[in-house]
């Protein structure tokens, strides 16, 4: 794969329509790849060998991973973790049910669309306890809230229509009082005053903008009443009953990689760019504002109380309010499982 000339967002790689590898770590020295069954093997070093589907890139958005592999976390544990990379050619929920990979990683709404078509998967984790969803605004112009929207310009590009209309439903705002103006997956309207706003991500393209020169200002939809858990590790139903143990080590590994992410963001960014993500021709200052910005949507006050990657009840109710909102008519019980987390 050529590296890329510029940062890259998950919507120019949708855009771009690029198919990612496989990368299997299990400690700071690569691992023979291991077979495409997500069944525990045994690694050379006697340890457990799991395949972990990536949600996507290996940018700084893992770099609690990549800290667990490269600081013998997961060894620790009794692990060797096969890295999936994703991408958007790659569908994490299919890829766990045909047994290629023990654990995935993705959003709580791609999982419940899955359950709800049959598929018999748990979410057991979560990265992220806020959606990355956010309206980006130049600081110089700032948009504060969803009712600032009223009478704006606002960018939504066709993939992101359905969560900002769902914004806009959850705060009783008329969707004829907002001019939306169709963009595609760069922030350049913002940039060139084309727009007053725009639906992105928080951890991609505002970093982009900064790097620039150019100061943003952002809101996060889970701010205002859009509870979308992100970055939600899942697995299949007969998993969480044959090997319990296997995922509390993963995610015990996995909580003390962020642990040491956010206590120094230079270091997820530094494996993101010079190992994992190495061929991917990341911009270094991009991938360390966004390991930066990751707190944002890590750390609550639940996560203070519970621990990293918690699925605080109050949050699991107010993510199916939102799931059922949008439409996919799913159940707590269907959906989750503390049970993982109630064991570390």
């Amino acid at each position: 794969m050529t590296p890329a000339k510029h940062p890259l967002s998950r919507r120019t790689l949708l855009r771009r329509g690029l198919g990612l590898g496989a990368l299997a770590l299990g400690g700071p020295t690569l691992l023979s790849a291991c077979s495409s069954g997500s069944g525990a093997t045994t690694a050379p070093d006697g340890t457990t060998a799991l395949n972990y589907q990536l949600s996507w890139l290996p940018t700084t958005e893992h770099s609690g991973s990549w800290i667990a592999a490269d600081r013998g976390y997961y060894r620790e544990n009794g692990l060797s973790i096969n890295f999936l990379n994703g991408g958007p050619n790659t569908s994490p929920d299919t890829v766990v049910m045909s047994d290629k990979a023990l654990i995935g990683g993705s959003n709580a709404d791609v999982v419940s669309k899955a359950v709800v078509q049959g598929a018999d998967l748990r979410i057991f984790g979560t990265r992220f306890q806020k959606s990355p969803f956010c309206l980006l605004s130049r600081a110089d112009n700032p948009i504060n809230s969803p009712q600032d929207m009223v009478g704006k310009k606002i960018g939504v590009a066709a993939l992101n229509e359905t969560a900002f209309n769902l914004l806009l439903q959850i705060n009783d705002i008329d969707p004829g009082s907002v001019e939306v103006v169709p963009v595609q997956f760069d922030p350049s309207p913002v940039a060139n005053r084309e727009v007053d706003g725009q639906v992105v991500f928080v951890i991609n393209e505002p970093t982009q903008l900064e790097v620039k020169g150019i100061e943003t200002h952002t809101f996060l939809f889970a701010d205002y009443g859009y509870a979308v858990f992100s970055g939600v590790y899942f697995t299949k139903a007969q998993t969480l009953q044959e090997n319990p143990e296997q995922l509390a080590a993963f995610l015990r590994a996995e909580r003390r990689g962020w642990e040491a992410n956010l206590a120094d963001p230079e270091l997820g960014t530094n494996l993101t760019v010079d190992v994992f993500g190495k061929d991917q021709g990341f911009d270094r200052a991009q991938q360390l504002l966004e390991s930066k910005i990751l707190e944002q949507i890590m750390v609550t006050p639940d996560t203070d109380s519970l621990g990293l990657l918690t699925l605080p009840p109050v949050l699991i109710e107010q993510n199916i309010k939102t799931l059922n909102a949008a439409g996919i008519d799913v159940s707590a019980d269907q959906l989750f499982t503390t049970s993982v987390l109630d064991s570390l």
